[in-house]
């Protein structure tokens, strides 16, 4: 059969809210912010059994007490149907640049490949498995553990006297990328060094199960396993996840979604030597999000947590971010 391609789709968002901790340290400093997105996509039906999916979007997040930060991103998915559509293997590509005038030490390009299927085992479950491989490239001279969420304070060095810091990137939806929170720097700890840009590589396995309890009511439960492999040996580590996810739609024009989410990281090659970093962290996240829907126009707030908990009170954060926006597709 000869190929066939769907309508491009447009999506613009706007947003705008207030995050409790930007940087998750303790102290705190909490700042407004704006954000603004566009995404197109277009789907592709190659034969009748094969859909090629490519988007590509970007999104600017405007601090308006902090350094702001924006992401570039373009996606690709081919996706073959079997055994008349319950089973659907595909293949997964990404390319990506993040850079953030707060937070300078996570400002990188990221490329991403990999394979996955959806097994529909049937009219009220879905099983779902990816393996993904992640190239992450920074840009920056940093010290070790800098970047998000790591409660470190600001460091004059590097390449042309830039400023390293730390900072968040809250986002429509809730981010579960793997972090753990580390010592700040007093001058005398071996830590206190410049290092080149980190060059790093993040293997992750998802197993998820979709459950359609009714017609309007599902739910989701995850797991995951990541492997990261730093350039900076000590940087490594291992990381659990789980999380659930239930969304509910009382009518057509509404849709409620709750997540949660736990993270447990093993620093598993910090050198004995090293006391002043916690080898194993552990976060937890929470948020609700409510969308209402008039045609194309979706208007919707939300509100999410996270806590990084620890016995130091320096490796303790915790982050509360609340936002509302509109999206418009067109």
């Amino acid at each position: 059969m000869g190929g066939h391609s769907g309508a491009v789709d447009l999506t613009a968002e706007l947003t705008a809210g207030y995050d409790s901790n930007p940087a998750l340290t303790d102290p705190s400093e909490g700042s407004g912010f704006s954000v603004y997105g566009l995404r197109a996509a277009q789907p592709f039906g190659v034969t009748d059994d094969l859909n090629l999916d490519l988007s590509v979007e970007g999104r600017y997040q405007d601090y308006w007490s902090v350094g702001d930060n924006y992401r570039m991103q373009a996606d690709g998915s081919l996706t073959y149907v079997l055994v008349d559509g319950r089973f659907l293997p595909s293949l997964m590509g990404e390319a990506a640049a993040y850079r953030d005038a707060l937070i300078e030490a996570d400002e990188r390009n990221e490329a991403m490949v990999g394979i996955g299927a959806d097994w529909i085992i049937s009219r009220r479950l879905t099983l779902g498995l990816e393996q993904t491989c992640r190239w992450l490239s920074y840009l920056n001279w940093a010290m070790p553990f800098s970047g998000k969420g790591q409660g470190r304070q600001e460091v004059k060095g590097g390449k042309g006297g830039r400023r390293f810091s730390s900072a968040s990137q809250p986002e429509r939806g809730w981010d579960l990328s793997p972090r753990g929170p580390s010592p700040p720097i007093n001058g005398n700890s071996p830590l206190d060094t410049l290092y080149p840009p980190r060059d790093n590589r993040l293997f992750a396995t998802t197993l998820k199960l979709d459950v359609f309890i009714l017609s309007s009511l599902t739910g989701r439960v995850y797991a995951a396993y990541g492997d990261l492999d730093a350039s900076l040996d000590m940087e490594s580590y291992r990381e659990i996840q789980a999380g659930a996810a239930l969304s509910w739609s009382p009518a057509p024009e509404w849709l409620a979604e709750v997540e949660a989410a736990w993270f447990r990281t093993d620093y598993h090659r910090v050198p004995q030597n090293i006391t002043c970093v916690r080898r194993t962290n552990q976060i937890w996240s929470a948020g609700i999000q409510v969308s209402r829907f008039w045609g194309s126009v979706e208007v919707f707030g939300q509100a999410g947590w996270k806590s990084g908990d620890a016995p130091l009170d320096y490796e303790s954060y915790t982050q509360t971010v609340i936002q509302c926006g509109l999206s418009y597709s067109f």
